[in-house]
């Protein structure tokens, strides 16, 4: 076995995931699924297709999971910090709120874009795969439908995310920012998932030479 495929799975799902246009000037309308510092993950309403926006400015803070924000894409590659991720677009200027979805609507994007169950999660085994390896043939995002409630825990001041996947228990680093502000609002220390919440689980950009997973968000349930 090649130290490639040792990472890698091939799946044949991937081909059929929409895609989403990266014409630079072409307006982009998101369905807002996580945020961070610089950073939007969503779907993109008019294709269907899964993208991950980065800003050349700060991303507003109070975006909430289902919002609806604009922007216009952008043709500054320096800003991708993982430029092998197929989802990946740069903006011209932060997204703007300009509407919020909910129930059934929300529901139709997210059920085409559930991960597959049965395969490795993003088509890598284990928790991360060296950015030597990475290629746009991969997704670098994905709405995952744990087997069973996930669990949201502090320790040591980090955020961890455990649930089962392919009947194994995986736990991963999570991102929600949202979350983490609630939690520390009330004081918890373990949140666990309710019926029907999914995960968005990516690809974080690359920290000393790898790609790691992790949780980006907890989606509440539409």
């Amino acid at each position: 076995m090649s130290a490639r495929s040792e990472f890698l799975a091939v799946a044949p799902e991937a081909e059929a995931l929409p895609r989403r246009s990266n014409t630079p000037g072409t307006s982009l309308e998101l369905l807002v699924l996580a945020t961070d510092v610089d950073y939007c993950a969503g779907v993109d309403l008019a294709s269907g297709a899964l993208v991950r926006a980065w800003s050349p400015g700060p991303i507003a803070e109070d975006l909430r999971p289902y919002d609806v924000v604009g922007g216009t894409l952008d043709d500054t590659i320096d800003l991708l910090p993982d430029p092998s991720q197929p989802e990946a677009v740069p903006l011209m200027e932060p997204p703007e709120r300009i509407g919020r979805l909910t129930g059934r609507r929300v529901e139709r994007y997210l059920r085409a874009l559930v991960h597959p169950p049965g395969q490795p999660l993003l088509a890598i085994h284990g928790p991360a795969v060296p950015f030597w390896q990475r290629t746009a043939d991969y997704p670098s995002i994905a709405v995952v439908e744990p087997e069973g409630p996930a669990v949201i825990r502090l320790r040591d001041g980090t955020l961890g995310c455990l649930f089962r996947w392919r009947g194994v228990p995986v736990e991963l680093p999570c991102l929600d920012r949202r979350l983490a502000r609630g939690m520390e609002a009330s004081h918890r220390i373990r949140v666990d998932s309710a019926k029907g919440e999914r995960l968005l689980v990516a690809l974080a950009p690359p920290v000393d030479g790898h790609c790691h997973k992790v949780v980006d968000a907890l989606l509440p349930r539409p």
